[in-house]
């Protein structure tokens, strides 16, 4: 078995490492932690921005949403208002075109009966001539 035997060079190393870890906690590891702190807090505060960014963002599109649907009402109330204008005009075209096609027909029927009475005026004056002419055929004389 081997045996190790401390000596005044243990004590030595021992010290040396200490100095070393002192040295190396001050030189290396302090700075470090302190760029790890400064990141970290970089971090953090990057992510609170982007927090409150997206925040916003989602309060500017429930806006835009709301604006977007107060816009559809509003245009489809346009749009029945303009529909009930167009038919209120479609009725008053009906009507006025109504009105015009029956003083038409009514012309036309006051025209047909004068014919009428016109014709018959001529055929109760062409029926005279017819009866004259037929009592002088039977009779075979003149009828005055």
């Amino acid at each position: 078995m081997i045996s190790i035997i401390p000596d005044a060079s243990v004590f030595i190393q021992i010290a040396n490492f200490v100095v070393l870890v002192v040295a190396l906690n001050y030189l290396l590891f302090k700075p470090i932690r302190g760029v790890i702190a400064q990141r970290a807090e970089k971090m953090a505060m990057l992510g609170s921005d982007i927090a409150a960014a997206t925040d916003g963002a989602q309060a500017k599109g429930e806006a835009m949403n709301a604006e977007l649907a107060e816009a559809r009402r509003q245009g489809q109330a346009l749009k029945e208002q303009q529909k009930a204008e167009a038919h209120s005009q479609e009725r008053s075209v009906v009507e006025a075109a109504t009105k015009e096609m029956e003083q038409a027909v009514a012309k036309v029927r006051a025209q047909i009966a004068e014919e009428i009475g016109q014709a018959r005026e001529e055929l109760k004056a062409q029926v005279r001539g017819f009866g004259q002419d037929l009592a002088q055929k039977i009779l075979g004389r003149s009828i005055q």
